[in-house]
């Protein structure tokens, strides 16, 4: 059994990479992020973590100590999005995939791949960590295929992490509805998980590794989407949105054996009364 780690590697310092990067740092881990750019890197440094600059695809070229220190982790958080600049789901994978076959040849031990419950695709009703991806989406059916490819690369050394919607600091889905009239499917439930539980989940992957490495994060309050942006849209001073009445039932994450394995206790688990930070 592989020690507790100590060297932690994020790639992808971005809304959730940073926080989780600087939540690292402090408690103790030896922390590297990566950052696209040499400016990006050296605020990094100013934070305490060892930036490295990495672009993807990572080339088969000889890589410098800095980047082969970065991916020799004890475990790499690989939190890279497809992003606004990806122009197709083979090129993100290519990306993804580089990455993974860098750290893997240079000594990476771990690798946790923050995925999306996306990949449940257009599922109904509850949806537990053994329920069968269908995904129904481009995003969802990369980020499926991306799990099995790892999986096959890393084996139990893997932990998938699929995440519901994120919701914190600068980041809430009411601020786009707001206002608007006639949206549909008002009656399907909300899946949704604040940043700081899904930093948590990180944070206890890395102190004990999971027997169950597949696992996926969703705050167990699961309202209708009517019912819960028209209180958010309150709670924030914004129009109320209109909903059409009905709508499909949609599927609801049960998150209940993630939050056993890992020992999770959730630190915003009524979503009903936590203000969008906007």
């Amino acid at each position: 059994m592989m020690e507790k780690a100590k060297r932690v590697s994020v790639c992808g310092c971005g809304w959730l990479g940073l926080p989780l990067a600087k939540r690292l740092h402090h408690s103790g881990y030896e922390t590297f992020g990566s950052k696209q750019t040499q400016e990006g890197a050296e605020v990094l440094e100013r934070q305490g973590i060892k930036g490295v600059v990495v672009r993807l695809p990572l080339l088969l070229e000889a890589h410098s100590p800095t980047l082969n220190a970065f991916l020799a982790a004890d475990v790499m958080v690989l939190n890279v999005p497809p992003g606004r600049q990806t122009t197709s789901a083979d090129e993100y994978s290519t990306k993804i995939l580089s990455l993974s076959e860098a750290a893997k040849t240079v000594g990476c031990h771990r690798l946790i791949f923050i995925s999306t419950t996306s990949v449940y695709g257009d599922a109904e009703g509850e949806v537990t960590e053994s329920t069968e991806p269908a995904p129904s989406t481009e995003s969802g059916r990369v980020h499926a295929d991306l799990e099995q490819q790892l999986r096959q690369s890393w084996g139990d050394d893997l932990v998938v992490l699929r995440l519901a919607g994120l919701i914190g600091p600068q980041r809430h889905p009411v601020k786009f509805l707001a206002g608007r009239q006639g949206i549909a499917n008002g009656g399907a439930p909300v899946n949704l998980v604040h940043l700081d539980d899904v930093i948590s989940a990180v944070i206890a992957i890395l102190e004990c590794w999971p027997t169950m490495t597949t696992v996926h994060l969703s705050a167990p309050q699961h309202p209708s989407r009517e019912k819960y942006y028209r209180q958010m849209a309150r709670l924030a001073g914004l129009a109320l949105p209109e909903f059409q009445p009905g709508g499909e039932q949609g599927k609801w994450i049960n998150a209940s054996a993630t939050v056993e394995a890992l020992g999770l206790n959730w630190r915003y688990e009524d979503i009903m009364t936590l203000a969008p930070e906007l």
